[in-house]
């Protein structure tokens, strides 16, 4: 994202806050009731850039860019890069903007970081929105177990990055080929760049990149049984790697979430079909 306007909205330059990671960006896009967006593992908030231009008319968009691979300040060292200590972030960066009844909205990694702010940090939060994401043993879901497997192979994260540079690669099914219908390569191009030309990015992804795994999400999924929280789970109906049956099972367990499918959309959901994707948050919120 840049500080350019795309359909009438104007991309501001980012701010930062501080928090007990260091400074972290983010872009606050629009007035209204508050939604803050969480990126995948590997990216930062250009993720979401398709949401401000359907929302920001009735909403305060908040994207932050949390220290996951793509950012562009790093982690303070020693910073505690794990789920819970991101989620801990997330919530510090709410109370910097002193803002209340949340949407706060989570895809892919970005879900389950979204799912263990629910279960420690609630009280600024109206609801939760969930798309494709990790839940339960899924995290990673196995086609991107290798995932597991980068922080203990020396200079995995600058291959990764790498990889990420060759566009042949782009459309394989262990890459973005089951993650979305029309990759994007300029963000995963910028991505990819943000991770080369920083060890201390690529050290402060490694670390995110260990502190993955299913006990986090199976021990948020239960705790969050007994929220209050109201839960929209809006699941890309095609996606092989986070499979509806994650999403229908979250639901049945969750008294207080809704699951609704969206048709011809994977994993991100907000690249393939943003315009609903949009509307069903607004009508979540009830805008």
């Amino acid at each position: 994202m840049s500080g350019a306007s795309e359909a009438g909205v104007a991309w501001p330059e980012p701010q930062q806050a501080r928090t007990h990671l260091g400074a972290i960006e983010y872009r606050d896009i629009g007035q209204g009731p508050v939604i803050v967006f969480l990126h995948l593992v590997l990216a930062e908030a250009s993720h979401w850039d398709k949401m401000p231009p359907l929302l920001a008319d009735r909403f305060r968009c908040i994207l932050p860019t949390l220290p996951m691979g793509a950012h562009r300040i790093p982690a303070d060292p020693g910073a505690d890069l794990s789920v819970a200590g991101l989620a801990r972030a997330v919530a510090e960066l709410l109370e910097h903007l002193d803002v209340h009844d949340v949407t706060l909205v989570g895809n892919d990694s970005g879900g389950a970081i979204s799912q263990v702010v629910a279960m420690n940090h609630p009280e600024r939060l109206g609801r939760v929105v969930l798309s494709n994401c990790d839940m339960y043993d899924d995290f990673p879901p196995k086609i991107f177990g290798y995932f597991n497997l980068l922080p203990y192979i020396p200079g995995g994260l600058t291959m990764a990055a790498r990889a990420l540079k060759t566009r042949a690669l782009w459309g394989l099914p262990f890459v973005f080929g089951r993650l979305t219908n029309e990759v994007d390569g300029v963000k995963i191009d910028r991505w990819a760049d943000a991770m080369l030309a920083s060890a201390d990015v690529r050290r402060d992804a490694r670390k995110v990149l260990l502190g993955f795994g299913p006990d986090v999400t199976n021990e948020a999924a239960a705790a969050l049984q007994s929220t209050e929280l109201p839960f929209l789970v809006a699941w890309g109906a095609d996606d092989k790697a986070f499979k509806p049956a994650l999403a229908e099972r979250f639901c049945a367990e969750i008294p207080t979430a809704q699951l609704v499918m969206i048709d011809d959309c994977k994993t991100l959901v907000c690249w393939d079909q943003p315009k609903r994707f949009a509307a069903l948050i607004s009508d979540f919120i009830g805008g």
